[in-house]
């Protein structure tokens, strides 16, 4: 479980990456573009069908859509307060459509899970700001949760998960560009990105990192357990945000974030 282990603090510390920066949409457009390069490679060994390409341009504006909306979170609130509620609601979210639209009811741990999970999204909002961090925390977990179903159907579909993933890369990266130069303009993000340009090289070589990470532990263990161990990124964000970013409230949602990570994991072992 080590690799997954890396792969939550990988996942957190480009989270950590993002909210520290001076400007964050450029901060999220650099790390994707950079995940992305770091992937390009791979299209020259995967077979990717043409009946995925719907499937991964969706993923692709749906993960935009989450991209500018978790930077706005993080405009308005604490990362302490974002990134648990945000990667916490995912699951749950999930978990009630397919309840309701799939008739895939959770079972009695499941229910349970989600009650953790709750009480620790709400354990974590306590003291928050009238920001609108919160909405705007629960609204990335819904956009987490609405790509996680494309893609999830997508590889079931076209048994091709790898390849797929590499082209949802690459394909975030491409519709990041034009949205970031419109938003920003080309002077303001070379700017940025000679300010900070370093740490988002890293950042961005982390998040993709922290996926095949994932995927070579899959190959070792039960995908259910290192599923449930990969949720451990909550905690170690609360943790960042309480040691390394100083904020006020993180120390006390550092349990909040604990009670999220043990239901998550319990609705990964029941699902």
């Amino acid at each position: 479980m080590t690799l997954v282990l890396a792969s939550a603090v990988l996942h957190a510390s480009w989270n950590l990456v993002v909210k520290a920066s001076s400007d964050r949409l450029v901060a999220a457009f650099a790390q994707v573009t950079m995940g992305a390069l770091a992937f390009a490679p791979f299209l020259l060994f995967v077979d990717v069908p043409w009946e995925a390409w719907p499937w991964f341009v969706a993923s692709s504006l749906v993960h935009l859509a989450y991209g500018l909306t978790l930077v706005g979170a993080y405009e308005r609130a604490d990362l302490s307060l974002v990134y648990p509620v945000a990667r916490g609601a995912a699951p749950v979210l999930v978990t009630v459509l397919a309840a309701l639209v799939l008739d895939d009811v959770p079972s009695a741990a499941g229910l349970v899970a989600i009650a953790f999970v709750i009480s620790g999204v709400l354990f974590v909002a306590q003291g928050s700001s009238r920001s609108g961090g919160m909405r705007w925390a629960l609204a990335t977990g819904a956009l987490i949760a609405t790509y996680t179903l494309i893609d999830a159907s997508a590889v079931r579909r076209l048994d091709s998960a790898f390849g797929y993933t590499v082209c949802v890369f690459l394909g975030n990266a491409a519709v990041y560009v034009p949205t970031i130069l419109r938003l920003r303009g080309a002077r303001l993000v070379r700017s940025a990105l000679r300010r900070e340009g370093g740490r988002h090289l890293a950042a961005g070589t982390a998040s993709a990192l922290a996926y095949v990470l994932v995927l070579a532990a899959a190959r070792l263990a039960p995908l259910g357990l290192v599923a449930a161990f990969r949720e451990t990124s909550v905690v170690f964000g609360a943790l960042g945000a309480w040691l390394l970013l100083g904020e006020h409230h993180a120390r006390r949602r550092l349990l909040g974030a604990v009670l999220i990570a043990a239901g998550l994991a319990v609705l990964v072992g029941a699902g």
